[in-house]
């Protein structure tokens, strides 16, 4: 601040140096002498051309030339009595214009210049370690507190760019402000600073995925899969992953983020409404995108003289790793070869659908329904990849009790 005061004072000197050295200065006395030389030598020539004129014939009022001549000549001779008279102007008349000179400076520059702020952020600068102090025991809470400490730290910030947890912070105070660009700036430089810390690069991917940037979003994706390779049960780095995808409409991916979170987190942990409508939203869209299984029944030549009058089909769909199903459709015995559709209505529990699934096995069991014993016809499938669009093809060709 003595700095900046002192810099206004020399310029104020200089605005005065400027106004008074130019009054003070006397007036040159050979200026008068030069010009009524000037004019005299004028008038000669004009004499000596208007002679020349004469004898040439081309001028016949020489005398009325002449006097004119003459009157221009008095007209510009300084009068030196005047002159005489004149006295330089007195020192003390000048302070006045100084004053002025200072006043309206002055007044102007507290009128329209940033003084006033420049002042609180001064003192702002001052309370930071308070407010720091405030933030670390959580006691941060209002807006205008939380403003101030955002310019202590980039005051801060500007003498040490290296530190990493007054980035960190700053960011927080951005989040807490409403303010995106700054905590996503904030972020992104406390990640250059520490790549490798996971709570840093957990919420820089979470302010990622909000950018309209095709290129932030993948890199957000990146970074949360790379966190997952090394703490795959790091639950804050899979519910961003699944943000992540359900924005960009990658529902199976959403879905399987959120059912190993639901796994991991304790049945009284927050939030877990919230993730269960958004995996049941997730869910639903991806029946609506048209999510099924083709089944394609057939009969073995051997078990046409086994197969009941009348009885019931059912259709079971495995993911190939657990026998428990994870769809079941039943439906009466009819003409064979038969063929459905199974889709996640179908499904057994609302958390695991059929769509969720990347592989299915098709299991197919018919019984009887007058017969008393356990007998049953079954075929199974292979293990097929599925995507959403398969048709499995399954024979019944075994009897069980």
């Amino acid at each position: 601040m003595i700095a900046f005061w002192l810099t206004i004072i020399v310029l104020l000197v200089i605005a005065a140096a400027l106004l008074i050295i130019p009054t003070l200065g006397r007036p040159d006395p050979n200026a008068d002498t030069d010009r009524d030389a000037i004019n005299k030598a004028y008038y000669q020539q004009r004499l000596t051309e208007l002679s020349a004129d004469e004898e040439q014939g081309v001028i016949g009022e020489r005398d009325t030339m002449i006097a004119e001549l003459q009157h221009n000549l008095l007209e510009d001779i300084p009068e030196s009595e005047r002159a005489a008279k004149q006295a330089p102007l007195g020192k003390t008349a000048l302070i006045p214009g100084v004053l002025l000179l200072v006043v309206v400076s002055l007044g102007l520059y507290f009128h329209t210049g940033g003084l006033t702020q420049v002042m609180q952020w001064q003192q702002i600068v001052k309370m930071l370690p308070e407010l720091r102090q405030k933030a670390d025991s959580g006691q941060l809470v209002t807006t205008e507190d939380i403003a101030r400490f955002g310019l202590g730290l980039r005051t801060e910030l500007l003498s040490d760019p290296g530190n990493v947890r007054d980035w960190t912070m700053l960011g927080l105070a951005g989040l807490k402000l409403g303010d995106g660009e700054m905590a996503l700036q904030a972020y992104e430089k406390a990640y250059q600073l520490s790549p490798k810390d996971s709570y840093i690069q957990i919420i820089y991917a979470k302010l990622l995925t909000r950018s309209n940037n095709p290129n932030d979003i993948q890199q957000a994706s990146d970074i949360l899969k790379n966190i997952l390779k090394t703490e795959p049960d790091n639950t804050d780095a899979l519910s961003a992953l699944a943000m992540n995808a359900f924005g960009q409409g990658n529902f199976n991916e959403a879905i399987m983020a959120w059912e190993k979170v639901l796994t991991l987190l304790p049945a009284d942990a927050k939030g877990l409404d919230v993730i269960r409508s958004s995996l049941a939203y997730a869910k639903a869209q991806v029946t609506s995108n048209g999510y099924r299984l083709a089944v394609k029944l057939a009969l073995s030549p051997e078990m046409a003289s086994h197969l009941p009058a009348q009885g019931k089909v059912m259709i079971a769909v495995l993911d190939g790793e657990s026998p428990i199903p994870v769809a079941v459709k039943q439906l009466p015995l009819d003409k064979f070869p038969l063929e459905l559709i199974l889709d996640d209505s179908d499904s057994m529990m609302p958390a695991r659908l059929l769509s969720s699934l990347k592989q299915v096995k098709v299991k197919a069991t018919i019984t009887s329904d007058g017969r008393a014993d356990t007998q049953h016809l079954v075929g199974e499938s292979d293990i097929h990849p599925f995507s959403g669009k398969e048709t499995v093809d399954v024979t019944i060709k075994q009897i069980k009790q």
